[in-house]
Parts: C-alpha cells; sequence; structure tokens
C-alpha cells in the first residue's frame, strides 16, 4: 500500500503531535512499536495515520497510569533524573524518596510499576532495598533499574542477583536508560507515553 507524501510526519512531527521527546519516537521505530518508512535519503517519516491511532485510545486506556519511583539521596542527581524522564514519558507519575523511610512508605502507598535504585545511600545500601521489595509478595512484581557511582562487576552481579533488571553506572547513559525503560514499558503491554 503506497502511502501519500502528504501524510508522512518527520520524527520532530510525530513527536510533537504525541506530546513526547523525538528520542522517544526514534526509540519505538527501533523497537517496531511505530511503523516506518525511509526516505531516498536515508531518514524516517511516518505515517500520520499511525499517529492518529495512537491518539485516538479510549479515554479508560489513557488513564492507566505508569509509574515510576526514584531512591536517590542526592537530591540535585534525583531531581535531574525525574525531569529527564517526565521528558520522556510525560504521562508517567512520578515521585521522588531522598531517604530510605519515604522508599518504605512510597513502595506501598504510590505502588510504583518501576523504581529507579540507587545502590549507595547514606544510612541504607540499595542492596537492603532491592532485597525488600523483591522478597515482600505486595511488591515483588516492581521492576528495579539500580545505579550507582560505584560500578564494580560485583556490585552489578550482586544487585542482579537480588532481582534488579540491570546497573547502571553514573554518570548515566541517559540513551540507554531510555531505550532499556522503553522495552520494558512495551513488554508490560502498556502503550508507552500515550497512557504514560
Amino acid at each position: 500500500m503506497k502511502i501519500s507524501e502528504k501524510s508522512l510526519l518527520t520524527p520532530a512531527e510525530a513527536a510533537k503531535l504525541l506530546h513526547v521527546a523525538p528520542t522517544t519516537i526514534r526509540h519505538w521505530a527501533q523497537i517496531g512499536r511505530l511503523p516506518f518508512v525511509t526516505t531516498p535519503g536515508g531518514h524516517r517519516r511516518f505515517d500520520k495515520n499511525d499517529i492518529l491511532s495512537l491518539m485516538s485510545l479510549p479515554e479508560a486506556d489513557i488513564k492507566e497510569s505508569f509509574a515510576i519511583l526514584i531512591i536517590e539521596d542526592d537530591k540535585e542527581f534525583a531531581d535531574m533524573l525525574a525531569q529527564f524522564l517526565a521528558a520522556l514519558f510525560p504521562r508517567a507519575r512520578m515521585k521522588i524518596a531522598y531517604n530510605p523511610f519515604d522508599a518504605g512508605d512510597l513502595l506501598n502507598t504510590f505502588k510504583p510499576d518501576l523504581v529507579m535504585l540507587d545502590l549507595m545511600m547514606v544510612g541504607i545500601n540499595g542492596f537492603s532495598i532491592c532485597h525488600r521489595i523483591k522478597s515482600t509478595p505486595t511488591t515483588a512484581h516492581i521492576t528495579v533499574i539500580a545505579m550507582t557511582g560505584a560500578l564494580t562487576g560485583d556490585n552489578a552481579s550482586r544487585i542482579v542477583e537480588l532481582g534488579a533488571e540491570t546497573c547502571f553506572a553514573k554518570p548515566l547513559n541517559f540513551e540507554l536508560l531510555a531505550e532499556t525503560i522503553t522495552q520494558f514499558i512495551t513488554q508490560k503491554n502498556t502503550p508507552v507515553g500515550v497512557t504514560l
């Protein structure tokens, strides 16, 4: 089926319509979430009808929300990470726990789908929190992505053994982080960026 040239959108135009970042559009294309055609010059173009179909999900689906909890005692870093994730997933619900007490409270009241967990915090380490999340029936389903400024093979192996999805070194590779989270959400069958 031939697509009319007029119905083709650039990644920036598609991103604007869906209220997401252009990097999100590129990730969706890479993982097969959003169909595209390639121009003779090698640029991706998106059919406006595919974009419109994402925008016209039932209201009940749009109210469904994906929740991210950041557990990080470095306030400046946590706030910056929250801004990055909010730009990438504008409909996501997001909370930050700057200390272990708030983390424990929010794990039960906020009910996150994904936890971004710092491994080295004052007063408690992320290994204990990850173990608690994964060994408690009401929170065991939560996906944990760990992050640390002191990444070693031992740290990475230990946190993954405790149930974390993966462990990122700080400073974070934001492109890889975005791809990882996008893949996780897609696997959960949540329409990324539309129902978030």
